[in-house]
């Protein structure tokens, strides 16, 4: 089997975990009744008047969001705030031919004195996307880009997919990607993979990366968040 780790640029596709193609595909709702971030005190004392951030958020089958990733902020309190309201939230789940599956969206929330606003897209568009400012308004926090480190990311620790001799007789074959963060201590972050993807050979590919382990990629000395991606070619066991 072929592993090539690379940093991406690129556009993320989907947002599923492990689905089958040609699925019906209904997308995450947000409850109408979700509390709003609230604008951090602080920062209207210091005279701030709008700022932004973008939160990844893993959604269980029942709705729940069960796992949160910061991907940007123009002041960490942004960031806060969001992450203090989206675990009140609920969701009505995403579904896949009628049946309730966890999804990872990403959402953005800009900030101003009148109040939040909130978008979010099931297609991940802020993934791999080497954003520096949202708004006219500087990040000063966002996943560095393949040309910003001085250091990739280096594989430490985890195991290959396993590929079952059963699924090659049935076969079952193919190349899957999954994309992923791997944030400051290593660990791996949110791993994904498109819609079209084969489901066995999905929960195969995101089982193995969800345990891998990395020395994580530096930036000026410092350890920094970074999205990645893998692509496993699952061919003959041999």
């Amino acid at each position: 089997m072929k592993n090539i780790l690379r940093l991406s640029a690129t556009m993320a596709l989907g947002a599923l975990l492990a689905t089958a193609a040609s699925a019906a595909f209904e997308s995450l709702k947000f409850t109408a009744d979700n509390p709003l971030p609230e604008f951090p005190l602080s920062l209207k004392v210091d005279g701030t008047t709008k700022g932004s951030a973008v939160i990844a958020v893993s959604v269980s089958e029942e709705g729940r969001a069960v796992d949160f990733l910061v991907l940007g902020y123009t002041h960490e309190l942004f960031a806060k705030s969001c992450i203090a309201a989206l675990k009140e939230w609920r969701f009505t789940p995403a579904r896949l031919d009628g049946t309730p599956v966890a999804v990872r969206t990403e959402l953005t929330f800009d900030f101003t004195l009148e109040g939040a606003v909130i978008s979010g897209n099931i297609t991940n568009q802020f993934l791999y996307r080497n954003i520096a400012s949202m708004n006219g308004t500087r990040l000063v926090y966002h996943p560095c880009s393949a040309a910003e480190i001085d250091r990739a990311p280096a594989r430490i620790a985890g195991p290959a997919p396993q590929y079952a001799i059963a699924a090659e007789k049935d076969g079952v074959r193919g190349r899957v990607e999954v994309r992923f963060y791997i944030d400051e201590q290593g660990a791996v972050r949110m791993p994904v993979v498109t819609a079209d993807t084969n489901p066995y050979l999905a929960q195969e590919a995101v089982t193995a990366v969800r345990d891998w382990r990395f020395e994580p990629a530096m930036h000026h000395g410092r350890p920094v968040l970074v999205a990645a991606s893998q692509m496993f070619d699952f061919g003959s066991p041999k």
